[in-house]
């Protein structure tokens, strides 16, 4: 018999493999176990991943600030989507795959970031490249699970990932 822990250890293990699926465009947020605490872990992973991304130029508190406007924008698109699907109740498997894609996605840009930026013989178009590429494929992420939470057409979700991505950098730019 499996300890309350150990469950939702197990919930937690099963969501990251979810995340990754869904990374890879082979799975759905309908496919997460239906568990707040692997919703709060992913979270907290998410927030302790950004440690990873303090430099001189960003502090914990920035990269914490940009954590909390992501997940508090994608939580919004969630919540209205789903509320005008009248869905609601998949609001937390929704936004549970939300932040997780965010986290295998971070967790595999951090040493990509480092690899074109560390090397200082390296041509700037690397760095533009693969920043192309992973935002290309954040986007397609994204749109897919806009588009199996809502059940809308691909065009549509694609829209507000991209609406979503605008709104995002000016509001990035405008704060800091």
């Amino acid at each position: 018999m499996m300890s309350p822990m150990q469950n939702i250890v197990g919930h937690w293990l099963l969501s990251l493999k979810q995340y990754l699926l869904m990374s890879l465009l082979l799975s759905s947020p309908a496919k997460l176990p239906y568990n707040t605490y692997c919703v709060l872990l992913t979270v907290f992973a998410y927030f302790a991943l950004g440690l990873l991304l303090v430099d001189e130029q960003r502090g914990y508190g920035l990269v914490c600030a940009q954590i909390i406007l992501e997940l508090g924008m994608l939580a919004l698109i969630a919540y209205l989507g789903l509320r005008w699907k009248n869905n609601l109740p998949r609001f937390q498997q929704t936004f549970s795959a939300l932040a997780g894609i965010n986290l295998v996605i971070t967790a595999i840009t951090i040493p990509v970031y480092r690899a074109t930026t560390g090397n200082q013989d390296s041509m700037e178009n690397l760095i533009v490249y693969a920043t192309l590429i992973i935002l290309m494929w954040n986007l397609a992420v994204l749109s897919l699970i806009f588009k199996r939470a809502f059940e809308i057409p691909t065009q549509l979700s694609a829209m507000i990932s991209f609406g979503y991505f605008v709104v995002y950098q000016f509001v990035v730019v405008w704060i800091y």
